[in-house]
C-alpha cells in the first residue's frame, strides 16, 4: 500500500481529511499525522511516506520549508500535495519550487477534488516507482493494523512462545525499551444523537481513536490499539513498577486526552488501568488487571486504578485457554471448520445455562474472536460478515450480560465460520503462502529459517512446511535457495559487490558456503559465472 501522511495544524482539518476519502480504495495507508513542521519532517525521517498532504503554513517549520528540506535530503519524493487558506500567488509559487505535486485552496476543497489530485499523485508515484531511487519504497502493507494484532495477540495470550513474540516485535518495528509499561483499556461513551448502528457510529468512533493517537503522539513508546468499535487500549511507558512514580502523571495524561476528546466529538471516555511490568511480554497481566477494574469505571463514569486491595488477579475466574488454544490454533491454521465446530460447540455445552460462567464464557468467546482475526489473513471481513445483521456487529459482544447472550454469540460465529471458511478454504491458503513468499522477498538479508518464519506469520514450523510444499510446489528451503540464487546472479549483472560481499547481503554464513550452493544451482561457481558475464558483454561490444 501506498503510505499517507497528513501534517496540518489544525485538527478538524486533520480530521476532515482523514475521512473525506475512502482511502482503501486508493490503495492507500494514512501512517501519521503532524500538526507543525518539525513534527511533520520527523515523521518524514521515520515513516517515509510515498504522499505528504501539507499545510503550507504551519507552526515552528511552513510546509514549504519541510518540503524544500524533504527535497534536498531524498530527492523527488516524497510527493507533497501542498494546502492553504490563502489563494496568494505567492504561495502557489512556493510550492512550485518545492516541486510540489498539487497545491489545493482549502476552501474549495470537496472529495472529488482530492481524488482527482491523489489520482494525479498516485499516477506520478508509479512513475518514479523504483527501488534505487527510494529504497523505501516497497514496504509492508497496512502497518497499523499488522501492530493492532500484534498486540491483540499479546494482551491476550495468543503467542506460541516468547521467541515469536521478539520476531513479530522485531519484523513490525514495535519499539518497546522503556523501563516499564502499563496498559490502560479506555471505552468510547455516547453521544445520544448517533445511532447506535450505522457509518456515523463508525466514522465517530474511527475519529476518536485516531484522536487519541495523535494526542498521544508526544508520547515516545505509546501504543493505540482499536479492540472493537467503542473500545480501545493504551500501552503506556511508565519509570517504574511502583504507582507513586507514575500514577498522579497518568491520571492527568488521561483526562487531558479525554477533554479533548469530549470537546471535539462530545464522547465521554472512561477507563480501566492495570499495574506496571518490567517485561512487556508480561503486558497481558497489566490487560487483565484493566479488564478486572472496568466494570468500576463504567460505573463511576470515570478512570479507575487497579488495586491489589481487590480479588488476587489470579483468582479471576478467567476461561482457561491453555488445552483448547493448539486446537483452536490448527483449526484456524488448516481451515478445519469441522475441527472448529467441534471445539466451539463443545465449550457451548459447558456454559449453557450456567449464569455463575458469565466471565469465563465472555473471555472464551473473546479469545476465539481474537484469534479469528489474528491467524486468519481476512478475519476481521469474516467475522464482520458472520454478524453483518447485528447491531454494532460483532462488536456488539462487550454489550452482552448474560450467559444467554454469550452462547447464542458462540452459536452464530460457529456456524458462521463453518459456512465461510468452507468456500474459502484453497483461495485461504494461497494467499499465506503468497504473503510469505513476499517476506521471504522482503528479507534476503537474513537467514530466514523455516522456525523463523513460521513464528513471523503465527503458524506451527510442521503446518507452515506441509502448506507451502503443497501450494507452491517447492519445499521451503529449495525456494529459499532458489530466490537468493536468483537474486545473486542479478546482484552479480549489475556489479554490486565481490563475491564475498553479495555473499553477505543475502544471509549466508560465510562466502565458501555461498559459492558451494551457488554451483550445485547454476552448475558454475559465482567467479566462472561472473567471468562468463564479462566475457559475454565484451563479445556485445565487439559486435
Amino acid at each position: 500500500m501506498i503510505k499517507l501522511l497528513i501534517a496540518d495544524d489544525e485538527a478538524l482539518v486533520c480530521i476532515g481529511l482523514q475521512s473525506m476519502l475512502k482511502w482503501e480504495q486508493f490503495n492507500i495507508e494514512i501512517v501519521g499525522i503532524a500538526h507543525n513542521g518539525a513534527q511533520e519532517e520527523e515523521m518524514i525521517d521515520t515513516l517515509r511516506p510515498d504522499i505528504v498532504i501539507s499545510d503550507i503554513k504551519m507552526p515552528i517549520k511552513s510546509g514549504l520549508e519541510v518540503a524544500g528540506s524533504v527535497r534536498q535530503k531524498y530527492g523527488r519524493l516524497p510527493l507533497f500535495i501542498m494546502l492553504t487558506s490563502y489563494e496568494e500567488f505567492q504561495y502557489a509559487r512556493g510550492a512550485i519550487e518545492v516541486q510540489a505535486s498539487d497545491y489545493l485552496v482549502k476552501l474549495e476543497l470537496t472529495p472529488e477534488a482530492l481524488a482527482e489530485s491523489i489520482r494525479r499523485a498516485t499516477a506520478t508515484l508509479e512513475a518514479y516507482q523504483s527501488i534505487d531511487s527510494y529504497p523505501k519504497l516497497v514496504h509492508r502493507g497496512n502497518l497499523q493494523a499488522q501492530r493492532d494484532k500484534f498486540f491483540i495477540r499479546l494482551f491476550n495470550n495468543l503467542f506460541e512462545n516468547k521467541n515469536q513474540y521478539l520476531l513479530q516485535k522485531e519484523d513490525l518495528e514495535v519499539e518497546l525499551s522503556e523501563p516499564a509499561y502499563l496498559v490502560c483499556t479506555c471505552r468510547i461513551l455516547g453521544p445520544d444523537t448517533v445511532p447506535p448502528r450505522g457509518d456515523k457510529l463508525v466514522a465517530l468512533c474511527s475519529s476518536t481513536v485516531q484522536m487519541a493517537k495523535d494526542t498521544l503522539s508526544s508520547i515516545s513508546a505509546c501504543y493505540v490499539t482499536s479492540l472493537d468499535l467503542r473500545n480501545f487500549a493504551l500501552a503506556l511507558p511508565v519509570p517504574g513498577t511502583d504507582p507513586q512514580l507514575w500514577m498522579e502523571d497518568i491520571q492527568k495524561l488521561l483526562a487531558d486526552m479525554a477533554s479533548v476528546l469530549h470537546n471535539y466529538f462530545n464522547v465521554t471516555i472512561i477507563g480501566a488501568i492495570g499495574f506496571a511490568v518490567e517485561d512487556p511480554y508480561l503486558l497481558r497481566e497489566s490487560y487483565l488487571a484493566a479488564r478486572k477494574a472496568l466494570p468500576a469505571a463504567v460505573r463511576e463514569r470515570s478512570f479507575v486504578f487497579f488495586t491489589e486491595g481487590e480479588a488476587p488477579l489470579q483468582e479471576q475466574l478467567l476461561f482457561d485457554f491453555s488445552e483448547s488454544r493448539s486446537e483452536i490454533r490448527r483449526a484456524f491454521e488448516e481451515m478445519d471448520t469441522r475441527a472448529l465446530y467441534t471445539i466451539i460447540s463443545r465449550m457451548i455445552e459447558i456454559f449453557d445455562g450456567r449464569a455463575d460462567l458469565l466471565v469465563p464464557a465472555t473471555d472464551a468467546a473473546c479469545n476465539i474472536l481474537y484469534m479469528a482475526t489474528s491467524l486468519l489473513a481476512d478475519g476481521e471481513n469474516i467475522v464482520e460478515q458472520i454478524f453483518e445483521h447485528e447491531p454494532e456487529g460483532y462488536r456488539a459482544i462487550y454489550q452482552m450480560h448474560t450467559i444467554e447472550e454469550i452462547t447464542g454469540w458462540l452459536i452464530q460465529f460457529r456456524d458462521g465460520c463453518a459456512d465461510i471458511l468452507s468456500t474459502r478454504r484453497q483461495s485461504y491458503k494461497e494467499q499465506v503462502v503468497k504473503n510469505v513468499q513476499e517476506y521471504i522477498k522482503r528479507n534476503l538479508g537474513t537467514k530466514l529459517s523455516l522456525h523463523q518464519v513460521a513464528d513471523v506469520f503465527n503458524f506451527s514450523p510442521n503446518y507452515l512446511s506441509h502448506l507451502f510444499s503443497k501450494v507452491a510446489k517447492v519445499n521451503y528451503v529449495e525456494y529459499i535457495t532458489e530466490i537468493k540464487i536468483t537474486a545473486a546472479k542479478e546482484m552479480m549483472l549489475r556489479g554490486e559487490g565481490r563475491i564475498y560481499e553479495i555473499s553477505q547481503k543475502l544471509g549466508y554464513e560465510s562466502a565458501f558456503y555461498f559459492s558451494k550452493v551457488f554451483k550445485k544451482v547454476t552448475g558454475l561457481s559465482p567467479r566462472d559465472y561472473m567471468q562468463q558475464i564479462e566475457a559475454d558483454t565484451g563479445n556485445v561490444r565487439g559486435t
